[in-house]
């Protein structure tokens, strides 16, 4: 039994923490701090004896998430990560001066977010999003007519279709890898 005095989740984590496994966690951070002005967390660096990276935790705004080097003779563990900012524009313009690829250009969708996708340079796809209007979803009607518009209806087709060429840019991203 849990001692009462002990959080059950630690300090500034939550419930759910992802955990992104890439060919460079240093490297990787080195994106996520260009990108998203990701903190790696003093002192949660540790190292095996042949200097991978076995665990190390960053702060992406106020989300911590946990990564580690793979090894030789593992498959892909591509991430699929959702991430809120500020400056959707700005940040997609970061990622793409980092290495990132486009999947989905930045489209304002009628939900009140501006989204768009990348696939980083380690194979992840990354959802960016930008609230751009709060949206009162108890209104069933009025979630409808907005929902059913010309320019809503091409929005989400244009982010599923994305979606779809992205999950192959990423099996293609990851079976170069392979063959490397």
């Amino acid at each position: 039994m849990n001692d009462p005095k002990i959080k059950t989740v630690p300090e500034h984590y939550t419930s759910v923490t992802p955990w992104i496994i890439s060919t460079s966690s240093a490297d990787l951070i080195t994106f996520l701090k260009a990108v998203f002005d990701a903190e790696e967390i003093p002192n949660s660096r540790i190292c095996n004896e042949a200097g991978d990276i076995i665990h190390v935790v960053v702060k992406l705004g106020n989300a911590l998430v946990m990564l580690f080097d793979s090894r030789a003779g593992w498959g892909p563990t591509p991430s699929f990560l959702n991430v809120y900012v500020e400056d959707l524009e700005h940040t997609y313009q970061k990622a793409l001066q980092q290495g990132a690829t486009s999947v989905t250009a930045p489209t304002t969708l009628w939900f009140g977010e501006k989204v768009c996708r990348l696939l980083d340079p380690f194979g992840n796809l990354w959802w960016i999003n930008q609230r751009t209007e709060d949206v009162d979803f108890t209104n069933p009607e009025a979630i409808a007519q907005r929902a059913s518009t010309p320019e809503a209806v091409a929005g989400i087709a244009y982010i599923q279709q994305s979606l779809h060429e992205a999950l192959l840019r990423q099996k293609d991203f990851f079976n170069n890898i392979s063959s490397e």
